[in-house]
C-alpha cells in the first residue's frame, strides 16, 4: 500500500513580479537640455536686404479756433543685418531616478533565489512516502521554480541594461547662424524730410474727455473740428492732447503716439496758434534719469605755474 502526504503549494505571485519587471523596464528618465552656442571659423554674412528697425512720426499742426491742421510724415530706420557662423552645442543630461540600481538588484535576488531553487530542489519539491516508508522526492516543481526566477532575473537585467542606455548623456553638434544687427540708420531710399502718412486712420483724444476721428489724404493732412469747451480752462490757456495712428492694416495703433498741445477756449481764439509733435524728441524726454555714477571722483587737474 503507498500513502501520500499532503502536498505543498507553492504560490508564486506572478502578476506583482511581472508588473513590477514590466515597470522597472519602462523606467521614467528626466531629461535636461542646456544649450550653448560657440564660435565657429567662417566669413559672416549677409543674407538679404536691411530690416526696419522702427518707426517714428512728426506731426506739424496749426490751430485756428475749433479747426486743427494737422500734417504728418513718417521716418523710418533701419539695420543692417550679419549673420555670424556659430557651433550650437545641445547638452542632454538624463536620470533614471535610480530605477536602474533597483533593476539589477532585483535581478540579482531573483537569479540567486532560482540558483538556490536549481541547487536544492527538493526544497520546493513534493514528498512522497510509499507503504514501506520510503520518501520520494518529485523535483519537477523545484527545476519550474527555479526556470521561472531564472527567466525573471534575466529580464530584470536585460531592463537594467536597457534602462542605462536610455539615460546616458548625449551631447549634439549643429553648425547655425547668429544673427547680429548693426547701429540704426536712415533706410535706403527714404526722404530726408520724411515720407507722408497717406490713408491713415486717426484719433485724437483732448485732456481725455473729447475723441474724435479722422483720416489723412495722400499728403499725409488731415483736419479735426474741435467741439466748444466746456471743461476748466488752466491758467496757461492749453490743454494736452493725444493723435494715435493706426496702423495700415487698421487692426491696431502704432506703438508710438503724439502729444499736442491746444489753446482754450476755441471759440475765442484769435491768433493762429502752431505747434510740432515728434515722437523721437518725446522718447528721449520720456527716457529714465540713469542717476549718479558710483565711483571716486575726478582728481582736479593740476595748475600749470
Amino acid at each position: 500500500m503507498r500513502r501520500s502526504t499532503p502536498k505543498k503549494i507553492l504560490r508564486i505571485p506572478w502578476g506583482p513580479l511581472g508588473g513590477l519587471a514590466l515597470a522597472l523596464g519602462c523606467a521614467p528618465i528626466d531629461v535636461n537640455s542646456q544649450v550653448s552656442v560657440r564660435p565657429r571659423e567662417a566669413a559672416p554674412q549677409q543674407f538679404g536686404a536691411e530690416q526696419l528697425d522702427e518707426r517714428e512720426f512728426v506731426a506739424e499742426y496749426v490751430q485756428l479756433g475749433p479747426r486743427l491742421l494737422i500734417e504728418l510724415r513718417e521716418h523710418q530706420s533701419c539695420v543692417d543685418v550679419r549673420h555670424v557662423p556659430v557651433m550650437r552645442v545641445e547638452e542632454i543630461r538624463r536620470t533614471n531616478r535610480g530605477f536602474v540600481a533597483w533593476d539589477f538588484a532585483l535581478g540579482t535576488a531573483t537569479g540567486a533565489f532560482a540558483a538556490l531553487a536549481f541547487a536544492r530542489p527538493r526544497m520546493f519539491s513534493d514528498r512522497l512516502v510509499d507503504g514501506q516508508g520510503r520518501v520520494v522526492y518529485d523535483t519537477t516543481s523545484g527545476y519550474i521554480v527555479g526556470s521561472v526566477f531564472a527567466v525573471i532575473s534575466a529580464g530584470l537585467f536585460a531592463a537594467g541594461i536597457v534602462d542605462a542606455l536610455r539615460s546616458r548623456d548625449t551631447v549634439r553638434y549643429a553648425e547655425a547662424w547668429q544673427v547680429e544687427l548693426g547701429p540704426a540708420h536712415a533706410c535706403a531710399g527714404a526722404e530726408s524730410g520724411g515720407a507722408p502718412v497717406g490713408e491713415r486712420s486717426l484719433r485724437l483724444i483732448v485732456a481725455g474727455e473729447l475723441e474724435l476721428e479722422g483720416r489723412t489724404d495722400e499728403q499725409g493732412r488731415a483736419r479735426f473740428e474741435l467741439s466748444s469747451w466746456d471743461g476748466e480752462v488752466p491758467a496757461s490757456g492749453s490743454i494736452p492732447a493725444i493723435l494715435e495712428i493706426m496702423r495700415p492694416d487698421g487692426l491696431d495703433i502704432e506703438s508710438k503716439v503724439l502729444a499736442l498741445s491746444l489753446h482754450v477756449p476755441f471759440d475765442d481764439m484769435t491768433d493762429a496758434h502752431t505747434g510740432l509733435a515728434d515722437t523721437r524728441r518725446e522718447s528721449l524726454a520720456a527716457a529714465p534719469d540713469p542717476g549718479p555714477v558710483e565711483g571716486p571722483a575726478p582728481a582736479e587737474p593740476e595748475q600749470q605755474p
